[in-house]
């Protein structure tokens, strides 16, 4: 490749879109310094590397055609598949789950790339389809992302496995599927929720019933969300100032640095940096979600959908679980949160994004 064909992949790059990523990703590096510096010392320049890889795939990734990747698809599912499967039988178990595997002395959480295999297979499959989509097309998406989410949910990982179902469910509704199905599936859902309940493990019914009446176990079950709410109240409009954040020095917050990041952010940089961190990701999100409205070709298309819904869910639920407005379901706050395997899935996805856009800009006849 020419000089000038390297200018112009940098030229047709989003920066509305890229930049706003970066800055999450050493934002959450600079808070995650502030929030296990005193107990894990090191956790922050991990995340660091990883994020500095993360920032390096996306703009590697950006400069390959799309299709070539979403051809690619079928085999990296599969391979994602085995991958949860390795985990049921030699996983490691942490904290009575297991969801991770080591390669090379880093602990690789297979579920977390799933995501990826989901969106991806989904491009696929769909990339040839007519919109509205048929009753089948949109069983067989749904299909694609329920295999890694029941091996996910085995592990056991509630809050992952729901994570990996929702691009499916976004792709297919606007993809245009009749709404009396989606109906449907809302009335058998709710029809299904005593087994459900049932079939719950009693951690996951604590945390539920927690966040319904935190009061009745403030010590327990019910722990994580009171002193989190506590620490994000204490901030107030502009916070108590980075690194001095009580709740999180005196180890009161549990999983600072990871599910509950957003709560230290609260306690030290206030009311009016936790705005900003919302308004950044819907930012992200609508930006995705336009391009997708722009772009015609079905598999960029289902590509953006299901990046924007996955990114739009995930920080919604952890920032609302912070805020004691959802159970606690152990997921991270993308970009943000510490955890390679969750930085890199993200970064993977912005990259791919990023990719559908410099080719839409690349193609003389827009498709």
């Amino acid at each position: 490749m020419r000089i000038y064909e390297y200018l112009n992949v940098f030229k047709r790059i989003d920066y509305l879109l890229l930049i706003p990523v970066i800055i999450l990703i050493f934002w959450g590096v600079i808070n995650i310094y502030s929030a296990s510096i005193n107990e894990y010392p090191s956790l922050y320049l991990k995340q660091l590397i990883i994020g500095s890889i993360g920032i390096f795939l996306m703009l590697v990734i950006s400069s390959v055609d799309y299709k070539k990747i979403v051809n690619t698809a079928p085999y990296i599912y599969v391979a994602v598949v085995v991958l949860l499967f390795l985990v049921l039988i030699a996983g490691d178990v942490i904290l009575g789950a297991k969801r991770w595997i080591k390669v090379g002395g880093f602990a690789v959480q297979p579920s977390e790339f799933s995501k990826i295999a989901v969106i991806l297979l989904s491009a696929f499959y769909l990339s040839d389809k007519r919109y509205p989509i048929s009753i089948f097309d949109a069983v067989v998406v749904f299909v694609i992302a329920l295999i890694p989410s029941i091996l996910t949910l085995i592990q056991p990982d509630l809050g992952t496995a729901i994570t990996i179902l929702i691009p499916a469910i976004f792709i297919v509704f606007l993809f245009g599927i009749n709404k009396k199905y989606i109906l449907l599936v809302f009335v058998i859902s709710f029809l299904l929720s005593p087994l459900i309940w049932k079939n719950l493990k009693d951690y996951q019914k604590e945390r539920i019933i927690a966040f319904l009446n935190p009061e009745n176990d403030p010590l327990g079950s019910a722990y994580h969300i009171i002193q989190s709410k506590i620490a994000i109240g204490s901030g107030e409009l502009t916070g108590k100032g980075f690194l001095e954040g009580t709740q999180s020095k005196l180890y009161f917050l549990p999983e600072q640095h990871t599910d509950f990041i957003f709560a230290t952010i609260g306690e030290e940089w206030g009311f009016l940096a936790s705005i900003l961190i919302v308004t950044v990701y819907l930012f992200i999100s609508l930006r995705i979600l336009t391009w997708g409205n722009r772009v015609k070709e079905s598999s960029g298309k289902v590509i953006c959908f299901g990046v924007a819904s996955l990114l739009l869910f995930q920080a919604f639920v952890n920032i609302s679980m912070t805020l004691g407005m959802a159970p606690v379901v152990g997921i991270t706050l993308p970009f943000l949160s510490y955890g390679g395997s969750s930085l890199l899935t993200f970064s993977i996805l912005i990259g791919i994004v990023l990719s559908v856009i410099s080719t839409f800009k690349k193609e003389k006849v827009h498709f």
